[in-house]
């Protein structure tokens, strides 16, 4: 600790140079000062810890000399010595930051002890400082990041903190940009971690030297080829902004070989109260790239959609219809299916919407379409259709092109599988249904339950079997039925209501209708005619 005397008596700073050994103490002796001008002097040269001075002086006394250093933000601290024992000496004093106000001829122990308190204090200030200076990085990111969370601080407070941690913003309008940097595919950067931090670093310096003109602005990056911008921008400089970030992207390409895209925020009017609502504007414009490509500026308050649709909104109604995508898929059509996909993206595409509603619509009708499937084929379920993993690609799409793309494939799968499905199934699935009649015609068979049997919906089980059989199930079990009814009246002497009973008819009345219907005699005459 470099430590000075400031008096305009020379047997002062002789007398404690003498005394008092500094130097085992840890303290370094500068040349004394004999009046306040010349002490400022020194002080800018010699740059002291501690001022050990007294209050009168000619020309510029202590106390102003005092608050000469406070005016300047100098870091010295400071003890009187003082030949005046003077209340009102003592509480300036003090005011202006002096940690004690002693009398001459001062005590030499009471003396050492105070200095060497102070020196204590210095030493811990500065252990504090260091690793302040260590960790600020550090500190800085999570304050901004919990801003960004949702965090909310009054002005004062505010103000506060981006002080001790050196964060060049104010409390005011702002902006908030998300950077979001992609490789030259043409020139892939395998960075190392430490290779990574130096791009990182070198990152910083171009945004610095881009947007020198704005000595609000701060930015940290949270994440890989990701930074957040924060800039005060009064509404008179908005335009100058946006020409500056669009400079900031072209410099980035030419200078780092990056293409940047950047989504900008919403003009806020504080950080302090606004972080979350900025950083998830700037997130929504961020995603403008999915439309646009790399390489954009894209400002939220530029898109229409964003500025007229309230949050709590259903998703729009989205065209083209699903019957149009469910029958391209019944009926097994890969035109008719890549005319609907052509017709879905086009109409994605002209209708701008943003791009987590854009792809919830796109889920929504591949929902459609695994229904369509699992309704043909019960057996199946949605989540073996469209299961979560397959949602997520969706979802993961960086352009619309990617998401059509995705669809496409997907869509492709579910036709193989649904041809596949009628190709390989559809005997085995008939012939099932035929020995599930063979066994059961005498109870109680619907439709219904035989599709429940083989696991198949009620409608594709008729129209599946009409296509093997070329007959209705319905007209198959009644011919099996009246089969069974045959025999029993040619080879037994049943009455006819137990014949009716044992061929699956629980009505005599009807069993007779639909006998004679079928054969054009009764049950007798049929019997009697077999006889």
């Amino acid at each position: 600790m470099k430590i000075m005397v400031v008096d305009d008596e020379p047997i002062v700073p002789q007398a404690l140079r003498a005394l008092i050994p500094w130097e085992e103490h840890g303290f370094t002796w500068l040349p004394p000062a004999e009046n306040g001008a010349e002490a400022l002097e020194l002080i800018e040269r010699d740059r002291p810890d501690l001022l050990l001075l007294d209050c009168r002086m000619p020309g510029l006394t202590g106390l102003e000399l005092l608050e000469e250093i406070n005016a300047r933000g100098l870091p010295i601290k400071s003890v009187i010595l003082s030949g005046h024992d003077e209340f009102v000496y003592a509480q300036q004093a003090i005011k202006l930051g002096s940690l004690d106000y002693l009398l001459k001829p001062p005590d030499l122990d009471q003396l050492l002890h105070v200095v060497l308190s102070v020196k204590q204090s210095w030493e811990e200030e500065r252990r504090l400082k260091h690793q302040l200076t260590d960790h600020l990085p550090m500190v800085r990111f999570r304050f901004l990041t919990s801003l960004l969370e949702g965090a909310r601080f009054n002005e004062e407070l505010f103000e506060e903190k981006t002080g001790f941690l050196q964060i060049p913003l104010r409390v005011g309008p702002i902006y908030l940009a998300i950077v979001d940097l992609e490789e030259d595919p043409d020139d892939p950067k395998n960075y190392s971690y430490e290779d990574q931090q130096l791009m990182n670093f070198a990152v910083l310096n171009v945004s610095e030297e881009t947007l020198a003109a704005w000595p609000h602005k701060f930015m940290i990056c949270p994440g890989h080829n990701r930074f957040v911008l924060l800039v005060n921008v009064a509404d008179a400089d908005k335009r100058k902004f946006r020409n500056d970030l669009r400079a900031l992207a072209d410099n980035l390409r030419t200078t780092l070989r990056y293409s940047a895209m950047i989504g900008v925020s919403a003009h806020g009017s504080s950080l302090n109260t606004e972080g979350k609502s900025l950083y998830q504007s700037a997130k929504t414009a961020l995603e403008y790239k999915y439309y646009t490509g790399p390489g954009e500026v894209v400002f939220v308050e530029d898109l229409e959609w964003e500025n007229v649709v309230a949050p709590d909104l259903e998703l729009p109604a989205s065209a083209p219809v699903d019957e149009a995508l469910q029958l391209a898929l019944k009926i097994g059509s890969p035109e008719q299916l890549d005319a609907w996909l052509g017709d879905f993206i086009l109409h994605l595409k002209s209708s701008d919407y943003p791009v987590q509603v854009t792809k919830s619509i796109a889920v929504k009708h591949m929902v459609t379409a695994a229904d369509s499937l699992a309704t043909m084929h019960p057996k199946l379920t949605l989540d073996d259709l469209l299961p979560p993993p397959q949602i997520s690609l969706f979802f993961a799409a960086a352009t619309l092109d990617q998401l059509a793309g995705e669809l496409r494939r997907y869509l492709d799968g579910l036709l193989r599988r649904t041809l596949d499905l009628r190709k390989d199934g559809k005997n085995a699935v008939v012939e099932k249904t035929k020995l599930f009649i063979a066994e059961r015609f005498r109870d109680n068979i619907t439709l219904e339950t035989a599709a429940q049997e083989v696991h198949m919906s009620p409608v594709y089980l008729s129209f599946l079997f009409k296509q093997v059989e070329g007959v209705n199930l319905s007209d198959y079990l009644t011919e099996i039925r009246l089969g069974e009814a045959k025999r029993l009246l040619a080879t037994t002497s049943l009455k006819t209501y137990e014949v009716a009973v044992r061929a699956g008819y629980a009505d005599e009345k009807y069993f007779s209708r639909l006998f004679k219907k079928r054969t054009g005699l009764t049950p007798t005459e049929y019997r009697n005619r077999e006889a």
